[in-house]
């Protein structure tokens, strides 16, 4: 009986050794998986329109959408033309990377903002968005 006892208690041991390195183990994969980053202030939709590269000038409007989980919506143009490319985003320091969902070409832009001011630069051209409310 003594032995039996002796037994048990290593078992039980064993078993709550293993369930200490599981739950340990859950922690550190949790804690060293990458999370996308977010900034606050992006979420939400922004209005501007697009510049063109050479001379500067407006060439289309354009709608940014950042959400909470991480989708980036692009609306270009209006009423039946309208089209909408569809990304995912995360920020890195100072800049916004996205990835188009259907190419799954990643971009990346700098990025600033002030007030309800975006200020987008890519290629060597600034683009300012508003924040819609």
């Amino acid at each position: 009986m003594i032995k039996l006892n002796l037994r048990n208690r290593m078992f039980i041991q064993k078993n709550k050794m293993k369930q200490l390195l599981v739950i340990l183990g859950c922690f550190l994969v949790f804690s060293c998986s990458p999370q996308k980053k977010m900034d606050e202030q992006l979420i939400g939709k922004w209005d501007g329109s697009l510049k063109d590269l050479q001379t500067g000038s407006s060439i289309e409007k354009i709608v940014f959408e950042f959400t909470k989980n991480g989708d980036f919506l692009q609306h270009m143009g209006k009423g039946k033309t309208q089209n909408t490319i569809e990304s995912s985003y995360e920020v890195e320091n100072d800049k916004i990377v996205s990835t188009d969902k259907q190419t799954k070409e990643k971009t990346e832009v700098k990025y600033a903002i002030k007030n309800d001011t975006l200020t987008i630069a890519f290629e060597g051209v600034e683009n300012k968005f508003i924040k819609v409310k």
